[in-house]
C-alpha cells in the first residue's frame, strides 16, 4: 500500500479535511510514510471593477497566502507526526493541482475528506473536488466521510 512512504494528505482546513489528516497521521505511523499536507490556493474570481471598489488582485492572492501558511503551521504544530506542508496555486482546478502534485512526489497515498455539504444540482453539475481525485489520481486514493453521515 505504502511502498514510496508518501501519504498526501490535500487541506481546505475544514473539519473533514482536518479528519482526513488524523487517519493520515495513523496510517503513517503504521507505514513508517510521510505526510505532506497541500493546500490549493484557487484563484481569486474575477469581478468587474465597474461594479464595485475591490483590493488588486495580487494583495487578494497574496494574503491568501500568507493566511494558508499561518494555518498550515498550526496543523504541523498540532499533528501527531512529522508532516510537511506545501502551498501550491491552482492552475486549472483543484482537483487537477491535488493530483499532479501527487504524482510529482510519487505519493502512494492521498486521503482527502469528502465533504456533505453540496446541493443535488451543484453536486450533478460538477461534482466534489474528492470525485475528481479520485477519478484522475496517479495514486490510491482514501476517501473520509464526514462525521455523523454514518449516523443517519
Amino acid at each position: 500500500m505504502v511502498k514510496n512512504g508518501k501519504i498526501v494528505v490535500p487541506t481546505d482546513f475544514s473539519a473533514q479535511a482536518e479528519e482526513a489528516l488524523r487517519r493520515a497521521c495513523v496510517l503513517a505511523t503504521q507505514f513508517k510514510a510521510e505526510v505532506h499536507v497541500l493546500h490549493v490556493v484557487e484563484p481569486p474570481i474575477y469581478i468587474d471593477a465597474d461594479l464595485m471598489l475591490i483590493t488588486p488582485i495580487d494583495a487578494i492572492i497574496e494574503a491568501q497566502h500568507q493566511a494558508a501558511t499561518k494555518r498550515l503551521a498550526a496543523l504541523a504544530a498540532a499533528a501527531a507526526v512529522k508532516i510537511v506542508t506545501h502551498l501550491e496555486d491552482a492552475n486549472t482546478n483543484v482537483a487537477e493541482a491535488i493530483c499532479d502534485f501527487s504524482k510529482a512526489k510519487a505519493a502512494d497515498l492521498i486521503v482527502v475528506g469528502r465533504h456533505g455539504e453540496k446541493g443535488m444540482l451543484e453536486h450533478m453539475l460538477l461534482g466534489s473536488t474528492a470525485e475528481r481525485v479520485v477519478r484522475h489520481a496517479p495514486c490510491s486514493v482514501l476517501v473520509v466521510m464526514p462525521h455523523g453521515i454514518l449516523e443517519k
